[in-house]
């Protein structure tokens, strides 16, 4: 099903492309859809509890499943992980926490002019943690300082779960979390802080610095395929059927809303398999 109001406009494009775009628009349940990411909401650093946070307004369904993709640009992130996504329950922290870790560790050259010189590397993991249960995956691609396009995915179907960044599948886990669990309702959730009470409790370590926009949450596990396409900037990018950014009522302290344009970074566009002349 074509997101009409996009598809003379797309049409257009194409045509002028000489076929070098693509329409991509979801089936009916993606019925709803925007044009591409334009608002950002930046979280500065700060030493105080009391740091930068939006607070949804309502709560979450009950979810067997679910797909939290959102734009993010980190300008730091902390050993003590940085996180972007937090849902507590009364009874239990970390019902549902998204965020990203810095990781170093220790490299010894095997051989050469440095054998037996240590360095220390440092790399990123991504992190969902769902009944207080926690999987993280390295993801060689993320990178501090520029927009990126961050996907996590759980399902209680024996606990899979995915993390992608840019469209590409981080490395993957291993370890499967809240098998048969469902995520219960009448929590609380937070972007930009991890909650060690509900609607508090925040340690400046454990924010998220930088911009996140366009957050979204399904209550399915989304494609591969689906994930790729969103991370491309297609005309039609879906909204989510359980959280859709600053369609549902938040409420701000101290973070800045700005217009951005996520969709002007450099993004290859995907090849087009070439035809066969002896086929």
């Amino acid at each position: 099903m074509l997101c009409s109001q996009h598809v003379l406009f797309a049409a257009l494009i194409a045509v002028l492309s000489v076929g070098k775009a693509m329409l991509f628009c979801y089936k009916s349940e993606y019925r709803y859809c925007n044009l591409k990411p334009s608002i950002q909401a930046y979280f500065s650093e700060s030493t105080s509890y009391s740091t930068p946070h939006l607070l949804l307004e309502g709560t979450l369904p009950p979810l067997r499943h679910f797909t939290l993709c959102t734009w993010a640009k980190a300008w730091k992130i902390s050993f003590d992980g940085s996180f972007i996504f937090s849902y507590d329950l009364p009874q239990l922290d970390n019902e549902l926490l998204v965020g990203v870790y810095k990781v170093s560790s220790t490299y010894s050259p095997p051989y050469g002019d440095n054998y037996g010189t240590s360095y220390s590397q440092v790399h990123y993991e991504l992190s969902i943690h769902v009944y207080n249960q926690q999987s993280r995956v390295i993801c060689r691609n993320f990178v501090v300082g520029k927009w990126q396009h961050l996907c996590y995915v759980w399902t209680n179907v024996l606990g899979h779960n995915e993390m992608y960044v840019d469209g590409i599948r981080c490395a993957e886990s291993l370890t499967k979390i809240a098998d048969n669990y469902i995520i219960q309702t009448g929590g609380t959730a937070v972007i930009g802080q991890e909650q060690d009470i509900i609607g508090g409790g925040f340690d400046p370590k454990q924010s998220w610095v930088g911009e996140i926009a366009d957050l979204h949450i399904w209550n399915e596990p989304l494609l591969p395929s689906q994930i790729r396409h969103m991370f491309r900037c297609n005309f039609c990018y879906p909204r989510g059927t359980v959280f859709s950014w600053l369609r549902e009522p938040l409420i701000a302290k101290d973070v800045i809303f700005s217009a951005t344009d996520v969709c002007a970074v450099d993004i290859q566009p995907e090849p087009f398999p070439v035809p066969n002349p002896y086929s």
